[in-house]
């Protein structure tokens, strides 16, 4: 028989998932009676807190049987009503099939004999931890190895730590969100064949810095409040960065100084640079553009880095930050599309701004603009729109972009072109 895939009760009652356990049970203990082989198995349930143990007995009971039964291919996700207060320990026989290649855990303690059969699986290919963590002591008795067999980890909210020097040749993406433990070991690690690398709110990227050594990297993305330090040895030109960035309660320009380090760390890539700046009080807003724009000079007027080329910049803040914040980020970087800019309820007021400084009309407010270098540096800016149905993008006067309320909600840009002799 070539694939049995099983889906078990989600959330259900304990007399449901009972039902289904039963079921399956029942049905593969046909198939060895009947001396029936099976290329592939795959099980997805959902275990409640008042059945954690049945599904564990049946677990235990099936393993052993899909090995004689010749399963190559073992597909298994798990998924725990359980979060960090209240986990279970998953059971270790879970991590001893041979043929398992896929893993999804979610809602676990991890004890350690559990941990060490994960270490030796030869076929494991892709590895999912969700609300996964490693019991304290464990942590401190034992070295997690991953097997290199892995071409696929994601882990999400979890305290799963990477080993030094662990051997990940086969890796072609991972995806870390919200982990817990200390990212310096990436350092030491090896990505030969990593293509895609993405991390999602790692705070404890704060106190690190990290380089990675990925040479055929094509895709890299980060999201969070926090400016990483990390940087990336050997690899393709051909990479497409994604830095989404906000800076949560940094009231000074000290993160300016940090994105500009990063941005200098990627500048070999084709970066698309998101930054989200808001607070919701207007008093405190108006103080804080005052603490910025006084910092702005102090950590950017060095006069010694070059700005770093970026394929887009987008904006997200209010009016009464957006000259500060456009004066420090012109100063790190060189967009060629700079659009997406969030005004809040200034509507058309926002673009016309823009357009008045871009186009070096300087007049009434524009005027704080002009002793800034880069706009200098600006040779050429114009106003664009995308056409969804050629999906392109055209030019548009701002003129037209006012009086056509059918294109209020549509998707604008400015396109830029900068003397080359800075790019």
């Amino acid at each position: 028989m070539a694939l049995i895939p099983l889906l078990g009760p989600r959330r259900d009652s304990t007399n449901s998932t009972l039902k289904f356990l039963s079921a399956v049970d029942k049905n593969l203990q046909l198939y060895r009676d009947q001396n029936m082989g099976l290329e592939e198995f795959s099980l997805c349930i959902h275990i409640c807190y008042s059945d954690n143990k049945e599904p564990a007995s049946f677990l235990e009971k099936w393993i052993p049987l899909l090995t004689t039964m010749g399963v190559k291919k073992f597909r298994l996700s798990i998924h725990s009503e359980y979060r960090k207060c209240v986990l279970v320990e998953l059971p270790r026989i879970v991590f001893g099939e041979e043929s398992l290649q896929d893993l999804h855990v979610q809602g676990f303690m991890l004890e350690q004999e559990a941990i060490e059969r994960i270490a030796l699986s030869k076929n494991l290919k892709k590895l999912r931890l969700e609300h996964v963590y490693v019991k304290a002591d464990t942590l401190q008795t034992i070295i997690i190895i991953y097997p290199s067999s892995l071409e696929t980890i994601q882990i999400s909210h979890s305290n799963i730590p990477f080993h030094k020097g662990s051997d990940f040749r086969n890796l072609s993406e991972l995806h870390l969100s919200g982990v817990e433990s200390s990212l310096d070991n990436l350092s030491s690690c090896e990505f030969p064949s990593l293509k895609r690398l993405t991390l999602r709110y790692c705070y404890t990227l704060a106190e690190s810095r990290i380089s990675i050594d990925a040479p055929n990297l094509v895709y890299f993305e980060y999201l969070g409040s926090v400016i990483p330090s990390i940087s990336f040895a050997t690899t393709s030109t051909e990479c497409s960065t994604h830095l989404y960035v906000f800076p949560k309660g940094d009231r000074s320009a000290s993160w300016l100084l940090k994105l500009r380090t990063l941005l200098e760390s990627l500048s070999r890539f084709n970066i698309c640079l998101d930054i989200n700046y808001k607070f919701c009080n207007h008093f405190r807003g108006a103080c804080e553009q005052l603490i910025i724009h006084d910092n702005v000079h102090l950590v950017l007027d060095d006069g010694c880095n070059k700005p770093v080329a970026v394929e887009s910049l987008l904006l997200n803040c209010d009016l009464c930050r957006f000259s500060t914040l456009l004066k420090g980020l012109f100063r790190i970087c060189r967009p060629k599309n700079f659009g997406n800019i969030c005004f809040m309820r200034w509507g058309m007021k926002g673009t016309e701004f823009l357009w008045n400084v871009l186009t070096k009309r300087e007049s009434g407010e524009q005027d704080q603009f002009k002793h800034e270098l880069w706009l200098l540096d600006l040779e050429q800016a114009s106003l664009e729109i995308e056409d969804k149905n050629r999906k392109e993008w055209r030019p548009i006067t701002v003129s037209e972009l006012a009086n056509n309320k059918k294109l209020k909600y549509e998707r604008t840009r400015f396109a830029l072109k900068w003397r080359q002799t800075l790019l």
